[in-house]
C-alpha cells in the first residue's frame, strides 16, 4: 500500500512574484535605469518617479546629516497597486563619488490589504537583492515574496501604529485625509532614526490607506527638496522645513486630536481603533 502524504511536514509557502526595477549610476553613462524585470511595462510606473527618483537634499544623498536610508510610496496609475522604493547607497563610481540607488517594487494592494504580504519581507528582499547585485544588471528575475496565510495574517493590518504615533495624532491625520484629498501633512518625529521613520510611514500607510481605505497618497520618510514638495502628501520627519500653506504640521504624539471628527458612515474611525487594539506579537 502505498504511504500517504506526511502530515507532520510544514506546509510549503506560497510567494508572490513582485516587478522591480533600480535606477542608479553607470559608469560613462550616470543615472539611468540599471535593472527592471523582463515582463515590467516601465511606462506605466516610470512617469509617476519621474524627476524624484531622489527628492533628497545633496547632504542627505551624500550620507551628511546620517546614512541614507529613505523610503518613498506612491500609488500606481492603476489604483491597484503601490509602488514602494527604498533610496539607499549605491557603489562608487569611477573617481570614488557617492551615488544613490532608487530600488522600487510593485506591490498589488490586495494580499497588503489583507494582512498577507508584509513590508518588511519586501523591504527584506530589496536589500538582499541590492547586497548581491551591485554591478550593471540589464534583465533581472521578479522578487519572490512571502505571501503568508491567513492566521498569519488576521488583524495584522495596522496593528503596532501605536509605537510611532499616538492615537489623537492618528485620529487628526485621518480627520484631515479624509476631508482633503489634496491635504499635505508633515508628520513630525523628533529624534527619531531612519528606520522608525520608514517605520511610521509604512504604518500610517497600513492603518489609514489600508484598513481605514483612504486613498493612496504619496509619502517620504525624509524632508524633500522644495522643488519636490508639491509631488507628496505626507512626509515624516525629525525636523520641520520650510514649506508654504498647504502644508500642516502633525506632531506625532498628541494627546487630543486637533480637528473635530467628520460624519463617518464609511466607518473609518472604529477601523482606527481596531488598529491600536490590535495584538502587537513581540518582534
Amino acid at each position: 500500500m502505498a504511504a500517504g502524504p506526511d502530515r507532520s511536514a510544514p506546509a510549503a509557502a506560497s510567494t508572490v512574484p513582485l516587478q522591480h526595477w533600480v535606477f542608479g549610476s553607470s559608469p560613462e553613462v550616470g543615472y539611468g535605469i540599471k535593472a527592471k524585470s523582463p515582463d515590467l511595462n516601465l511606462s506605466m510606473y516610470d512617469r509617476r518617479l519621474d524627476g524624484i527618483y531622489a527628492p533628497l537634499t545633496g547632504a542627505t544623498l551624500h550620507g551628511e546629516t546620517g546614512p541614507l536610508d529613505v523610503l518613498m510610496t506612491h500609488s500606481a496609475n492603476s489604483a491597484t497597486e503601490l509602488l514602494f522604493s527604498l533610496i539607499t547607497p549605491g557603489p562608487d563610481d569611477s573617481f570614488g563619488r557617492k551615488t544613490y540607488i532608487n530600488h522600487t517594487a510593485v506591490l498589488p494592494l490586495e494580499p497588503l490589504q489583507k494582512g498577507r504580504l508584509w513590508f518588511a519581507d519586501v523591504e527584506s528582499a530589496i536589500r538582499r537583492f541590492d547586497a548581491s547585485h551591485a554591478e550593471d544588471l540589464g534583465p533581472v528575475d521578479p522578487l519572490t515574496v512571502a505571501v503568508h496565510d491567513e492566521l498569519e495574517a488576521q488583524d495584522r493590518v495596522g496593528a503596532g501604529i501605536g509605537r510611532y504615533l499616538s492615537r489623537a495624532s492618528a485620529e487628526t491625520l485621518l480627520t484631515r485625509m479624509a476631508s482633503d484629498a489634496d491635504a499635505r501633512t508633515l508628520v513630525l518625529c523628533r529624534d527619531s532614526s531612519p528606520a522608525e521613520r520608514r517605520a511610521t510611514l509604512l504604518k500610517i500607510i497600513e492603518a489609514l490607506n489600508l484598513a481605514c481605505k483612504i486613498p493612496i497618497v504619496s509619502g517620504l520618510s525624509d524632508i524633500p527638496t522644495g522643488s519636490a514638495q508639491a509631488r507628496f502628501q505626507l512626509v515624516i520627519s525629525a525636523r520641520a522645513f520650510r514649506a508654504d500653506s498647504t502644508w500642516a504640521l502633525l506632531d506625532n504624539a498628541l494627546e487630543t486630536p486637533s480637528l473635530p471628527r467628520l460624519e463617518d458612515p464609511q466607518g473609518r474611525y472604529a477601523a482606527l481603533d481596531r488598529c491600536y487594539q490590535a495584538k502587537v506579537e513581540p518582534s
